[in-house]
């Protein structure tokens, strides 16, 4: 008998059966929890490969990173690497006398077969091998760098961007996967907040994504970083706009990443990164995006609602209520 599609339970029920489920652990704090699909973007050479890199031999060698959460034992991580070949990872992660670290022998690195003579690479087969290295090496964690490979610039449209997102839940609820995908951002205000819309794809992507997180850019120093969160499903969302974690880039123990700082405003290493002034970034976010509503570029740009309602009225732009 075919099964039906549906299950219909109580309200009650629901929760009683959840109760016999384990609780998903951190595996980056709580910007990533296991069996989520989560996206990290930022625009490109801020370091989001550093980050990913960095968060899967945490995982992999069931170690913290200082300043972050960690729930989970070691376990084996399939880090999907199609930005750098051999030799440029092993560069990166080489320091000048000739030492390179040792990574834990739970992380593979998956790169593309240079012998591989298909005409065109289908996703369909990218998707088969996916699931022929989860149950060889018997990993629940997937990193992929980065979404682009798979898909190019077809992931600007929605139904694209959906139908692939769509195929990696599948995927996840299929195996129980916990699925980092990595993005680029298209061209952007440097100047303003970062937020959902600035993922490339975003319409269809983020709808899907059980976490979104962001990487920005401060220009105290030219290592200043910090992690932003924008989605989250599995805790509260603690580190917005108001509570950024600030790092910076440095190489520790050998492993060049992201060093905890502590906590900031957004808007504070925007200020001090590009000078603007509370006025230019109203109006270059409500030019950016004019359906955005007052009280949300009020939220991005740190200041209250009257304050933007008065900004936009000076110059004639009060329309967007």
């Amino acid at each position: 008998m075919k099964s039906p599609i549906f299950t219909v339970r109580t309200a009650n029920r629901c929760i009683e059966d959840a109760k016999q489920v384990p609780t998903p652990m951190m595996l980056f704090d709580e910007l990533w929890f296991e069996q989520e699909l989560c996206i990290l973007f930022a625009d490109t050479n801020v370091g989001k490969s550093l980050l990913a890199v960095q968060v899967a031999q945490s995982i992999a060698s069931g170690t913290v990173i200082p300043g972050f959460q960690l729930g989970v034992p070691g376990q084996g991580v399939l880090y999907y690497d199609f930005e750098f070949n051999d030799k440029q990872f092993e560069q990166r992660y080489t320091n000048p006398p000739g030492i390179s670290f040792t990574f834990s022998s739970n992380l593979y690195r998956i790169g593309y077969n240079p012998d591989c003579k298909a005409p065109r690479i289908r996703s369909q087969d990218v998707f088969a091998e996916i699931r022929s290295h989860i149950e060889s090496y018997r990993s629940r964690v997937l990193i992929i760098d980065n979404l682009s490979y798979f898909a190019g610039n077809s992931l600007e449209t929605a139904q694209e961007a959906i139908d692939f997102m769509r195929e990696m839940k599948s995927l996840k609820e299929e195996f129980r996967l916990s699925i980092m995908l990595l993005a680029h951002t298209p061209k952007r205000n440097k100047s303003l907040s970062i937020s959902e819309a600035d993922l490339a794809g975003s319409a269809g992507l983020s709808r899907l994504a059980d976490s979104l997180v962001a990487i920005g850019k401060g220009c105290e120093s030219t290592d200043q970083r910090y992690i932003k969160q924008i989605k989250v499903r599995s805790a509260m969302l603690n580190y917005g706009a108001e509570n950024v974690i600030k790092c910076r880039l440095a190489p520790r123990n050998g492993l060049l990443g992201f060093v905890f700082e502590g906590y900031c405003e957004e808007s504070d290493l925007l200020r001090a990164a590009d000078r603007t002034d509370i006025n230019e970034q109203v109006m270059g976010l409500h030019a950016q995006y004019p359906d955005l509503s007052q009280a949300e570029i009020a939220r991005q740009v740190g200041v209250n609602k009257m304050r933007v309602s008065r900004i936009l009225a000076r110059e004639g732009s009060s329309d967007n209520a």
